[in-house]
């Protein structure tokens, strides 16, 4: 472990907060000077970490000052003066308040000016707890707490069934290796922090945001529950105390360890996004450390087949409620991380998240398998239950360990989503209008800030023509009363239908949104006004579509509450099943009535 510390400290991980939009937009031109800049970030920033840099495109530098409001990811930038005629670039760096990872990129806006942009999404660089080493010392934190939570998982699901006891040589070796495994978490949380400390306090602010994000007083809590846990073990590997007495703080303590490490994290959204984060962690702990300790008590317990077969059985219940809610709530988390699915096919997050989905469901077709082989009723057969195969026990925990590693990787990966995923906007160079017998066809090229070229197209649909076109105006933005004139090669051609091509050199100010007026004079039956909003993209070149760009969110969110009722309707038909098998209803004998006379 040592050597795979010192190998790996000078390796970076990707940080996990990123920009989801800011106002101006990256490449965006305005027609006026904004009195106030605009960041919304994925994760609340710490006050102490932000470092933000005004400037034109001379180079001249502005002051800015920023304050943190809406629930702490939006982050408002006022102190500057009126900003002149040009293009800017706001260079932003902010830490993370729950990993103290460090998030830096550049939003590049025009004032009355066409904005290039860089086209580039945010970039992150190593912040605090940000290296390869933390990622490995968070897996063996997370592997240790799913140990120590399948171990009393099994032994509370099996305390439930009648004369299920475990020999004592098995049970002393188990208590041992959790307590040692809850020593591996002790040390992997301590060494984290430890490492945030040095690294913080190597920089400028580095105590500053520590204190800042109240990293200090979620890590200091998670230890002393650590600490008590481990204790707890001890005492019990060595008393030999079993039981619910000795079940019960443990998992109270167990459930506080995992929101704290879930409050540690990227739960932006507030206290039920917290709570759907803690139920996916202690889901997943649940059946990946219960697998684990499933399989160690399996190869001990070789001669005790019945005794094997009741273990599997006691701990089917709560694997299929780990795998429900595991389903139910990676759906609703997936939806939050991932903007599409050209987003998760394109990205390193994405890429992580099917590999563990995909461990996920071998594991699950596994899962099946071993329910099918023990309740022989699942294929609607008659026999006694068959335990399963040693490969299969054997394969069991490891693909788990894979899940747990893969959501490690998960944790320290930028997610898929951001502004660059974006469903950019519909728009086009040219659209056309019905108003009274008018046809009118607006076109503007190139549909970008600065010169352009306005080209209206105006035709009668009515033979013979009411009357001519004698003037066509336009409003585009703040610039009103352009005066249009007809072009030469349509003078006489569109006027006989009463229309005819009409066109002015424009100044577009400003990108996205720009009301658009378009006024077509005529004697009779009067003035015809087209009204709408024209869409003026920005600089930023749009992505291509690889499979689709919509939204996951919507279809997440829908399947998650589907598999919810399925799996309700799912557990209630189990449940009425499970009583009726315990409960038997006995038919009662007829009674035969015997004569008198036969007494």
């Amino acid at each position: 472990m040592a050597a795979v510390f010192w190998l790996s400290s000078g390796l970076a991980a990707e940080a996990h907060p990123v920009l989801l939009r800011s106002t101006p937009s990256d490449g965006q031109t305005v027609r006026t000077a904004p009195r106030q800049l605009d960041l919304w970030f994925s994760e609340p920033p710490t006050a102490a970490g932000m470092d933000i840099a005004l400037t034109d495109r001379d180079g001249k530098s502005y002051p800015v000052v920023a304050r943190i409001a809406d629930q702490g990811i939006h982050v408002v930038l006022t102190g500057f003066p009126e900003l002149p005629r040009s293009v800017y670039e706001l260079r932003w760096s902010v830490v993370s308040k729950y990993d103290l990872h460090r998030l830096q990129g550049t939003v590049v806006f025009g004032v009355g000016l066409a904005a290039t942009s860089t086209g580039q999404p945010a970039e992150s660089v190593t912040g605090p707890a940000g290296t390869v080493a933390d990622d490995l010392l968070g897996w063996f934190d997370l592997a240790a707490t799913a140990v120590v939570c399948g171990w009393v998982l099994v032994v509370a699901a099996g305390s439930r069934r009648r004369g299920f006891t475990l020999p004592a040589d098995s049970v002393g070796t188990m208590r041992g290796l959790v307590a040692a495994f809850g020593m591996l978490s002790v040390f992997a949380s301590l060494a984290r922090g430890a490492r945030q400390w040095s690294e913080a306090a190597g920089s400028d602010s580095g105590l500053a945001v520590v204190k800042d994000s109240g990293q200090l007083l979620r890590w200091s809590l998670r230890e002393v529950v650590l600490v008590i846990i481990c204790t707890l073990l001890v005492r019990q590997s060595r008393r030999g105390a079993s039981g619910s007495a000795a079940t019960l703080p443990l998992v109270c303590l167990l459930l506080a360890d995992l929101v704290l490490r879930a409050a540690t994290s990227h739960a932006r959204g507030g206290p039920l996004s917290l709570v759907v984060l803690a139920v996916h962690q202690v889901a997943a702990l649940a059946w990946v450390g219960g697998l684990v300790v499933l399989g160690i008590l399996t190869a001990r317990l070789r001669g005790e087949r019945s005794l094997t077969l009741d273990l599997w059985r006691s701990f089917g219940p709560v694997a299929a409620c780990s795998v429900a809610v595991l389903t139910i709530t990676g759906l609703l988390l997936t939806g939050r991380q991932v903007a599409s699915v050209d987003a998760a096919i394109s990205t390193a997050y994405g890429r992580a998240l099917l590999i563990k989905l995909a461990l996920a469901g071998v594991l699950m077709l596994l899962g099946l398998r071993h329910a099918a082989r023990l309740h022989p009723w699942l294929r609607r057969r008659i026999g006694p239950p068959v335990l399963p195969s040693s490969r299969a026990r054997a394969i069991s925990p490891l693909l788990g360990v894979g899940v747990a590693l893969m959501a490690v990787v998960l944790a320290g990966t930028p997610p898929a989503r951001g502004p660059q995923f974006d469903k950019p906007e519909v728009t086009a160079s040219r659209a056309n209008y019905q108003v009274d017998d008018l046809l009118v066809t607006v076109s503007l090229g190139p549909n970008q800030p600065g010169r352009s070229l306005l080209l209206v197209d105006v035709v009668s649909s009515r033979r013979p023509s009411p009357g001519p076109i004698t003037a066509v105006t336009a409003d585009l933005g703040s610039t009103s009363g352009i005066v249009l004139r007809r072009t030469s090669g349509a003078a006489q051609g569109g006027s006989g239908q009463g229309g005819g091509q009409w066109q002015a050199a424009v100044d577009v100010e400003a990108t996205g949104p720009v009301p658009l007026r378009i006024v077509a004079a005529r004697n009779h039956p009067g003035p015809a006004v087209v009204t709408t909003t024209w869409i003026v993209p920005t600089g930023l070149p749009p992505r291509p579509v690889l499979v689709s760009n919509s939204p996951l969110a919507p279809w997440t969110t829908a399947l998650a509450l589907a598999f919810a009722l399925a799996a309700s309707a799912v557990g209630f038909a189990l449940l009425r099943r499970c009583r009726r098998t315990r409960n038997p209803v006995v038919a009662a004998e007829p009674v035969q009535c015997v004569p008198s006379g036969a007494r």
